[in-house]
């Protein structure tokens, strides 16, 4: 490849971060190159990532240097939900906002990926307890705040840590406790069921 060549592309990368978010695919990276060989676009990319114009996240995943992680998490599992504190924080329910860090939920084994522009935490859920979520600008996934309260809370209780303290921390009075009871229902454990109505009761 000549410089020309890196240039070039360097160039139409920049210009599609910011309608990407920061984060391509290696199909994305493929229909900018425009070469019709595996082989030399992989040498490609490779390139863009030793100038670091590319950081690569995981395998047919990049970004620039400033990416969007809500894009960036859904990405690595499609099938993730944005939840918990980076929800609440967004939506105005915790004074703290979650630097660098975007919380997670899906079916499937729980994990951290470190990026070089922050943590993504994978929190598991059985299937059944998939709801309350709708699909905002992207296709991102994210929980409405009551779901984001709920998962805050289940895996506060399983010993997961958080910036915020779940108890003291999020203005409940901001959610419809309606539909926490109604979304309460799907759980089946007594004890997290009480936990949260005892909560309810405590803030209204």
């Amino acid at each position: 490849m000549n410089k020309s060549s890196l240039l070039q592309v360097t160039k139409d990368i920049q210009r599609l971060a910011s309608a990407q978010r920061g984060v391509f695919t290696f199909t994305d990276l493929w229909n900018i190159i425009g070469l019709h060989s595996s082989d030399r676009i992989a040498k490609m990319v490779t390139r863009l990532v030793r100038e670091k114009v590319l950081f690569k996240i995981r395998r047919n995943i990049y970004t620039t240097d400033n990416p969007d992680l809500w894009i960036l998490a859904v990405h690595l599992k499609q099938n993730a939900y944005i939840s918990m504190d980076s929800v609440l924080a967004r939506n105005g329910l915790i004074g703290t906002i979650p630097e660098r860090s975007v919380s997670l939920v899906y079916p499937g084994p729980p994990e951290s990926v470190e990026t070089p522009f922050g943590l993504l935490r994978f929190f598991k859920i059985k299937k059944d307890l998939v709801f309350g979520i709708q699909r905002e600008q992207f296709g991102i996934p994210v929980a409405d705040s009551e779901k984001a309260y709920l998962d805050l809370l289940y895996y506060y209780m399983k010993g997961a840590r958080f910036v915020i303290d779940p108890l003291r921390d999020v203005d409940l009075w901001k959610l419809d406790g309606k539909k926490i009871r109604k979304y309460l229902r799907a759980y089946k454990n007594p004890k997290f069921v009480a936990f949260v109505e005892g909560l309810i009761r405590e803030k209204s």
